[in-house]
């Protein structure tokens, strides 16, 4: 007797319970607790099947999972790649902006000086033209004065002119008038004597 079922023996003897009926309780626990622990091994062996079987799987998983994290951290590592280059090229761009500024900087000093360049030929064209302008007006002013002049000799030419025309015009009527007074008497001279001729030679009534 195994000392389990000894000892559900004693215990039983000691409850009061007769010997017969205090081994075959024993028998019955010993039979039961060798299926139990029968099922218990099934179960255990079940188990460690259950077990392995997930430890397999959790194993694949585990696998696949490094296999991700892999491709993730090589996304990682590109994914920093490209962020370092796009800092380069922000920090190129920055640089180039940078220069542009610097550009229009210096673009905007040389337009002001320009501006000032400009701004001082602009005044010295403008006095120059002013004086000019000026010496223009009053040549103009000389000229309109001697034309003003030349214009009232020529008028006073004219006058003279006119005046000698005038003069000119009466002498020509006079003698006009007196060649027509001698055309007169030439034909009187002349044609008086002819008439006087036809009217002899003309038989009367």
């Amino acid at each position: 007797m195994s000392t389990m079922i000894s000892e559900v023996y004693t215990a039983f003897k000691a409850a009061g319970v007769t010997e017969q009926e205090a081994r075959q309780a024993a028998e019955a626990l010993s039979a039961e607790n060798l299926a139990t622990r029968n099922i218990i091994a099934e179960d255990k062996r079940d188990l460690i099947a259950s077990i392995n079987a997930l430890r397999q799987e959790i194993s694949g998983q585990i696998d696949r999972i490094w296999q991700a994290i892999s491709g993730v951290r090589q996304e990682v590592s590109d994914l920093r790649q490209e962020i370092s280059d796009v800092r380069q090229e922000i920090s190129d761009l920055r640089q180039e902006i940078s220069d542009v500024r610097q550009e229009i900087s210096n673009v905007r000093q040389e337009n002001s000086s320009i501006r000032q360049d400009l701004s001082n030929q602009i005044t010295s064209v403008r006095q120059d033209l002013s004086n000019e302008i000026a010496s223009v007006r009053q040549e103009v002013a000389d000229i309109r004065l001697e034309m003003t002049r030349e214009i009232s000799g020529v008028r006073l030419e004219i006058a003279g002119v006119r005046q000698e025309m005038a003069r000119e015009s009466g002498e020509i009527k006079r003698g006009m008038g007196i060649m027509q007074w001698m055309l007169g008497l030439v034909l009187i001279v002349l044609v008086l004597p002819i008439l006087r001729d036809i009217a002899a030679q003309i038989p009367s009534g």
